[in-house]
């Protein structure tokens, strides 16, 4: 495997060689980290890991943060999971005191939706440090797990967020749709077919043209949040994160496509999601605890990437009950920002499970909704 030593060229700005900045005002992933770390949350793992099941595995045993140090093929890389483990870390992300009571959290977070925040366009960030081209582009130069022995491959989507945009009005969207490694340069893209990625693509392939699309990988919790949520079409989800923390997102121009992504990521990848073309994606390991697999995923082709001095890649291992996907999705339903795509009556039940913070009920209720789709 490929060490993290990829063609590049340094960015605008010289910039210190130390995690915490000055000018990125404390709401970068690594400040999140080591506010972690401060309050005794964060685990550090230092002795080599196998990429390949090992880090997965430690990821669902250990219900905590998790930084890892020392990834086998990989000198010098790091890859961060279970930041939002459990409602406290959720609380730190949005800037509370790890002792809030949780229900106060959610009616902070509740106050704070009232007042969506534009975010704010600046010329360059942390993650123009250095810049890859379309020819020299080799994901597989990044730390990314095989998470789960189910897995079919290595996900380079589990934890980050895509940024597309309507090709006719132009209207941002931002989610999270799973994504597994194909290649130096390509990826599936899963998506629901209500989604609004997906009226996106459709949209682009009526115009017979690809669709562009941005992944950043390693951005602040609260924009994993926004792009997470069930936020109604049309409506930009850099508002809703900037209302979570409680300050405007600070975005950048990408240079290959007309997008924007938050100026502090650790890693960005700008493409195209080809027109007309449909890929395999999976089986995988989901968050209702089974296989699954997507013979309808999009593919997107990278065009270039940027990337922080020693980024950190940020993943999840899905697929054990209370996991920080659940404590995510429950986070979400309490605030009836909870979308999982299906029928109004399965919506129903799994939103209230959640609520309730039952995730066995709500990984089962998965399972017989999944059952139900192919029974059709």
């Amino acid at each position: 495997m490929a060490a993290m030593k990829l063609a590049t060229h340094t960015g605008p700005a010289a910039l210190p060689q130390s995690d915490e900045r000055p000018e990125r005002t404390k709401t970068d992933l690594r400040a999140f980290i080591n506010l972690l770390e401060r309050h005794g949350r964060l685990r550090r793992i230092d002795h080599e890991v196998d990429w390949r099941f090992e880090i997965g595995k430690i990821t669902r045993d250990h219900h905590g943060p998790i930084l890892f140090e020392n990834i086998k093929d990989y000198p010098g890389a790091r890859v961060f999971t279970n930041g939002l483990s459990d409602i406290q870390n959720i609380a730190l992300a949005l800037g509370l005191d790890s002792r809030t009571d949780q229900h106060e959290i959610v009616a902070e977070a509740r106050r704070r939706l009232e007042h969506p925040l534009k975010p704010i366009t600046v010329e360059a960030g942390a993650v123009t440090e250095n810049v890859t081209l379309f020819g020299a582009v080799d994901l597989t130069a990044l730390p990314i797990p095989h998470w789960h022995e189910q897995d079919a491959g290595r996900y380079l989507g589990t934890w980050h967020i895509n940024v597309t945009k309507d090709p006719e009005t132009q209207q941002r969207n931002v989610g999270v749709y799973r994504m597994q490694l194909l290649g130096p340069r390509q990826a599936t893209v899963s998506a629901s077919p209500k989604s609004h990625l997906s009226r996106h693509v459709a949209k682009a392939e009526k115009m017979g043209q690809a669709l562009e699309m941005a992944v950043a990988i390693g951005v602040n919790e609260c924009m994993v949040m926004a792009a997470s949520a069930g936020y109604p079409y049309g409506w930009d989800e850099c508002e809703l994160a900037g209302a979570f923390q409680g300050r405007r997102v600070r975005l950048i121009p990408c240079r290959t496509v007309q997008l924007e992504i938050p100026a502090e990521s650790e890693i960005v990848l700008e493409g195209v999601i080809q027109p007309g073309v449909r890929v395999t994606d999976g089986p995988y390991f989901d968050y209702a605890g089974k296989a699954d697999t997507n013979h309808r995923a999009f593919l997107f082709e990278v065009t270039r990437m940027m990337f922080r001095e020693r980024p950190i890649f940020r993943g999840a291992s899905v697929g054990v009950a209370g996991a920080e996907d659940h404590q995510l999705f429950a986070f979400l339903a309490a605030l009836e920002l909870a979308d999982f795509h299906g029928k109004r009556l399965r919506q129903l039940v799994q939103n209230y499970f959640l609520r309730m913070r039952q995730f066995h009920a709500f990984q089962f209720a998965g399972r017989i909704g999944s059952l139900l789709d192919r029974a059709k």
